[in-house]
């Protein structure tokens, strides 16, 4: 074989050698950009909920208690005493269509397969790997005919703390730095409060008469320099989660440091809702059951590991006004 030969098959052997790691390449970064484009994850260690309060600001007749047939109606609840403190949050999403959340299911290669449906009875309030989401029932009665708003957050005590509806991530010591680190890492952002509402029979027995809102704070803040609202899509192909006018948003809500820096000090600053805080309505005499539903939502674009171990405290409150009345009526 002379020289010329057995360079011109060289040249042949390296172009396609070359083609060859193009490919793989080129495979390679497709894989990355089709895996990076999911905003669900999967977790090892997941957020939790550090702290959170549920109870009424009203004096005008709405109550809640943990059972529909108490005497023992109150004003405020414990919405850690209805689940367990130590329950993950995992990427869930929820279908209106089909009424319950969905897990991802994923392949070996790190893709999503498909979609595991959840229900409250296994997946609700669990600290094992079966725990999806926090889910806390309770109770409303009321003596009038009114309207169930949230309460817009306001700052008391010069700012130190709050009451109202909000949810940040939790302030942590930073012993070391002396400053407090956030430890919401973002999941503030993609956290979802759901309020499910079943109309109550005369005897207390659930009726067919469901609802479901979504509560969707720090709704124009992003973890990756996105600026403004973006919508959810849900699975079930709608652009949103549930229809907009039961998705109730709300600015961004986050703490500083007091000056000079107190360990057990943050001044908190409380974003504004956007849209109508209309929940339902309610008549003279009339129960209903509501489900307060707590999740990471999976289709969220801050729904990513950087969340993970995040701590996040909330507040929900909730007014009532009075059929021909309005205003908030503080408690004493």
């Amino acid at each position: 074989m002379d020289q010329s030969r057995i360079e011109n098959k060289e040249r042949k052997i390296k172009k396609r050698t070359l083609i060859f790691i193009y490919f793989y390449a080129t495979l390679f970064l497709l894989i990355l950009l089709t895996v990076a484009s999911y905003t669900w994850f999967s977790l090892s260690k997941s957020p939790r909920v550090s702290s959170m309060s549920l109870y009424v600001a009203t004096d005008t007749g709405l109550s809640i208690a943990l059972t529909p047939d108490t005497d023992d109606w109150g004003q405020q609840l414990s919405y850690i005493d209805m689940v367990d403190e130590a329950a993950p949050l995992r990427p869930v999403s929820w279908s209106e269509e089909n009424q319950i959340f969905y897990a991802a299911e994923y392949g070996i290669d790190g893709r999503i397969k498909g979609w595991e449906p959840l229900s409250d009875e296994r997946n609700a309030n669990r600290s094992d790997n079966q725990g999806y989401y926090c889910m806390g029932t309770f109770y409303a009665y009321t003596d009038q005919n009114v309207t169930v708003y949230l309460t817009p957050a306001v700052e008391i005590s010069d700012g130190v703390s709050g009451a109202g509806t909000y949810l940040i991530g939790t302030p942590l010591w930073n012993s070391d730095e002396i400053m407090h680190d956030n430890a919401g890492k973002g999941a503030e952002n993609a956290v979802r409060i759901g309020i499910k509402v079943t109309r109550l029979a005369d005897d207390n027995s659930l009726t067919e008469n469901v609802e479901f809102y979504i509560y969707e704070p720090n709704c124009d803040t992003h973890i990756d320099d996105i600026e403004g609202y973006i919508d959810t899509p849900s699975l079930d192909g709608t652009d949103t989660l549930v229809p907009r006018e039961r998705i109730i948003t709300q600015t961004t809500s986050y703490w500083t440091e007091a000056e000079p820096v107190q360990r057990d000090v943050q001044i908190h600053t409380f974003g504004e809702f956007t849209s109508s805080t209309e929940l339902f309505k309610m008549v003279k005499n009339e129960k209903v059951q509501i489900k307060l539903y707590v999740w990471l939502e999976g289709q969220d674009v801050d729904c990513t590991n950087k969340v993970k171990e995040a701590q996040i405290i909330a507040n929900v409150q909730f007014k009532a006004e009075v059929e021909g009345q309005s205003g908030l009526v503080p408690i004493e």
